[in-house]
């Protein structure tokens, strides 16, 4: 980061976004990134009611370091919420005990949509406790209409445990993409768990 051959990486943040709004030419592809100087909370949440990824925190006094993470700058992402049914479980991979991931899934009709995978989220003793009462549902077949990732390697359970996942977005397939375990939920009926549509905030 350099202006007329100085070196400008030493300089705090905001002096060289000064330098850079200077000289930045007016062009349509180019966007200077405008900042906001604290209420990152409220930031954060206006971020979050506009289905935007998420923002980036940086200090104002943080120097620019070539080629290396740092923890003066930090992407911070939102998260969407959805409420699951647990259709089956894959085998354990490597030094996991209990299972890999669940299988999940909403209801779409009269049928069961498989909307993913789960694989993260899980301490020991949820992997443990869960699987306990996973056991208990072994059922002899899938509940999906068509086959769907990892058949092979699935346990199916009856479609009756609702959990909580948080995730990035819904891909085009309408799967879950980065979903994250966060717990069962006792007070939904499986049956009630369809797939939540975004409604922006007012």
């Amino acid at each position: 980061m350099f202006e007329n051959a100085a070196d400008l990486r030493r300089q705090p943040l905001l002096e060289r976004k000064k330098r850079l709004k200077a000289i930045l030419p007016r062009d349509k592809l180019i966007a200077f990134s405008a900042h906001r100087k604290g209420d990152g909370t409220k930031f954060f949440t206006e971020a979050e009611r506009k289905g935007l990824e998420g923002i980036m925190a940086k200090r104002a006094d943080s120097v620019y370091a070539s080629g290396s993470r740092t923890p003066d700058w930090l992407k911070i992402k939102t998260a969407k919420r959805q409420e699951v049914v647990i259709a089956g479980f894959t085998a354990p991979r490597r030094t996991r005990s209990f299972f890999g991931a669940l299988v999940l899934a909403v209801r779409e009709g009269d049928a069961w949509r498989y909307i993913g995978h789960v694989g993260t989220g899980f301490s020991h003793k949820v992997l443990e406790d869960l699987h306990v009462k996973l056991v208990k549902l072994t059922a002899s077949k899938s509940p999906f209409p068509a086959k769907v990732k990892d058949e092979a390697n699935t346990t199916w359970v009856k479609p009756s445990l609702v959990a909580e996942v948080k995730f990035a977005e819904w891909t085009s397939k309408g799967e879950l993409r980065q979903p994250v375990y966060l717990g069962l939920r006792t007070d939904k009926r499986a049956r009630d768990v369809v797939r939540e549509r975004e409604r922006p905030r007012k």
